[in-house]
């Protein structure tokens, strides 16, 4: 790779990139792109807790150890952006902290004065309200500079962290919520500050171990975290490229949004686009409309697999298309799964049972006659119904493979069983 990329706090696998430690002091002058995860830009070392509440804070010298490093990197930062190159945040989750920038004693008593701080304190600008939140929902906005990336790590995309009110920013990636940034590029200087979902993997998986000569046991990237990191370093060299590219173009300030600035054709083709996205919203509530009639349908196949209630629903249901009244019958004391009336007015007690392996167990053979008792001896019963077993042995097993019966099998058991 012709571009030299630094990474802070992010493992990137494999040794297309060098990964800087921010207490190293390493300079970052060398480095064509940076690519920055803020989970790892919090102090360390040097905690006191306070015995009057507020928890604590970072002590006096960590905290300017900390600041001068944070106010070195935003500089630098500031610096590769004024100089036309790229800056990679993945958005990590937002973690505050107290630092102690001075402390008086007084009657033995050590007072800190503090002033809270945040992982993103080391933005040189400001990209919006920054709110933590957690999930895997991400759209995107199809831009081509992107669609790479996005083909490629679609499915290592998760968000910790959403922007709201977002100065200036293309946006990329949003969630259901459009209001809700999760991926944006931002124009500083002649650079490009580029914000994005966070990209994790599975160190375990990409991590294995192996013992050296001298018998130590070593890390070592697996082939699958090499592909990865090549992958990932490939992207951003591309999109830093070609976002490079586009910078002739100088992003339509805010007031010419206003409608003294909007045309009669461009007011024809944003009405259109509102049509058209109308007709999207008419097509998704109808694809969502067939889908629930889908799920009702898909009840029949229940019964060559399910059990329990499901079983049961798809055997009321199946017994309601040939004509039969179904309903289950619990007053407290006596409960059974299906009371069914025939077309000719006989009437049934249907028991369902599901096995995974096995066999219809007697023991449920035993319960359907004492329901069938049970209901006989009811008040308002003057003739024993009938017994019908819904067996589904082999519930998991191919239909055509199954040796013990045919799925959803059916015993009829007369009234004087």
């Amino acid at each position: 790779m012709s571009k030299k990329i630094f990474s802070i706090g992010y493992q990137i696998p494999g040794d297309h990139a060098e990964h800087v430690d921010l207490s190293s002091e390493q300079s970052l002058m060398d480095a064509d792109i940076l690519l920055i995860s803020p989970d790892s830009l919090k102090p360390s070392g040097g905690w006191v807790s306070f015995s009057s509440g507020g928890n604590g804070c970072y002590d006096v010298e960590p905290s300017r150890i900390h600041t001068q490093r944070i106010s070195q990197l935003r500089k630098e930062i500031i610096d590769h952006l004024n100089f036309g190159k790229n800056v990679f945040i993945l958005l990590s989750k937002k973690e505050e902290y107290k630092l102690a920038h001075g402390v008086t004693v007084s009657k033995n008593t050590h007072k800190y004065n503090t002033a809270t701080h945040s992982n993103y304190h080391f933005l040189p600008v400001n990209i919006g309200t920054l709110t933590s939140a957690s999930g895997q929902h991400i759209e995107f906005s199809g831009n081509q500079i992107f669609s790479n990336f996005y083909k490629k790590f679609e499915k290592n995309l998760e968000y910790q962290l959403y922007i709201e009110n977002p100065s200036n920013a293309q946006v990329i990636f949003a969630g259901k919520n459009k209001t809700k940034i999760l991926g944006a590029v931002y124009k500083v200087g002649t650079g490009n500050l580029i914000v994005l979902p966070y990209l994790s993997y599975d160190y375990d998986k990409f991590v294995k171990t192996k013992k050296n000569k001298k018998g130590e046991e070593e890390e070592f990237w697996t082939e699958t975290a090499l592909k990865f990191g090549h992958g990932l370093v490939e992207c951003l060299v591309q999109i830093a490229n070609d976002l490079n590219k586009s910078t002739d173009k100088t992003p339509p300030p805010e007031w010419t949004r206003k409608h003294e600035f909007i045309c009669a054709r461009e007011e024809q083709i944003i009405h259109s686009i509102k049509k058209e996205e109308q007709k999207i919203i008419d097509i998704g509530k109808e694809i969502e409309k067939l889908n629930v009639e889908l799920s009702e349908e898909k009840v029949l196949k229940d019964l060559l697999f399910e059990q329990g209630k499901l079983l049961e629903n798809a055997v009321t249901k199946s017994l309601k298309i040939l004509g039969y009244s179904v309903e289950n019958y619990d007053d407290g004391e006596l409960e059974m799964d299906q009371v069914i009336i025939s077309p000719e007015g006989h009437r049934y007690i249907g028991e369902c049972e599901g096995k995974n392996e096995k066999d219809i167990d007697i023991s449920k053979l035993r319960q359907l006659i004492e329901s069938m008792n049970a209901d006989f001896h009811r008040e308002e019963v003057e003739e024993k119904a009938f017994g019908i077993l819904f067996g589904n042995p082999q519930r998991l097993t191919i239909p055509v493979e199954r040796t013990i019966a045919h799925p959803t099998h059916q015993t009829t058991f007369s009234k004087n069983t």
